[in-house]
């Protein structure tokens, strides 16, 4: 895999996201093994439970912004990954 690769992809995997297409994103860029965390909480494992864990999520969010807004809820968020063979194998969200 070329350096640009891996740059091409989570660029997609974050334009999918902000454009409302998340689960697209998932099912693309996501491994069957992978583990997902957030913050200190114990990690979530398997792409099955990840799924059903961001469906979920999602059914509660109205519209994201990726600007200052006037919401209800304004929050930063960090999304630290770990690729593999052009799939995130580990992620941990930290805000």
């Amino acid at each position: 895999m070329s350096a640009e690769a891996p740059k091409a992809a989570v660029e997609d995997l974050i334009a999918k996201v902000v454009g409302g297409k998340a689960l697209e994103a998932f099912d693309r860029y996501y491994a069957d093994d992978v583990t997902m965390q957030e913050n200190d909480q114990s990690p979530r494992i398997g792409k099955a439970a990840c799924r059903a864990f961001e469906e979920s999520f999602l059914s509660k969010i109205k519209a994201v912004r990726t600007y200052v807004c006037d919401g209800t809820l304004n929050m930063s968020e960090v999304a630290i990954q770990e690729w593999s063979n052009g799939k995130v194998v580990r992620e941990k969200f930290v805000y």
